[in-house]
């Protein structure tokens, strides 16, 4: 089994934990993929800012990242609704992304700014990245 797998069955078999405000939860994204046709998880980090839940990426190359611009729509399990995704500008997704690496750190190299970078950094750096914005459908 690989570590993605794993991880996806780890967030799976957990108590479903509960969204909360400036924090983040661990849910496995399911969205259809671009190509296949086919609905692909991914485990990810869904952070809750002003009763709004965000997904973040360091680049849009990322294959789920592709796969949720392609399809528009997903869902996050266990047992949420189907969420429209909306692509963020700078302006609300900046303070977003702030937030998610002030609560996870830089699980990932590829963020292009530096660790502690202000919102300012952040937001010089937007054409690169990817911050979704999840409504209920």
């Amino acid at each position: 089994m690989t570590q993605a797998a794993a991880m996806i069955e780890r967030i799976r078999s957990m108590p479903v934990a509960p969204y909360t405000e400036g924090g983040y939860v661990l849910r496995v994204l399911e969205v259809t993929g671009r190509l296949s046709g086919a609905v692909r998880a991914t485990a990810i980090a869904v952070v809750q800012r002003e009763d709004r839940r965000y997904l973040c990426a360091p680049n849009q190359s990322r294959d789920w990242v592709r796969n949720l611009l392609a399809a528009g729509n997903c869902r996050l399990a266990p047992n949420e609704p189907e969420y429209r995704a909306f692509l963020v500008e700078a302006d609300e997704g900046a303070p977003v992304l702030d937030q998610y690496l002030g609560q996870l750190g830089r699980v990932s190299e590829e963020w292009p700014f530096e660790k502690g970078a202000s919102i300012e950094e952040i937001a010089k750096n937007w054409d690169t990245m990817a911050v979704f914005r999840l409504e209920a459908v």
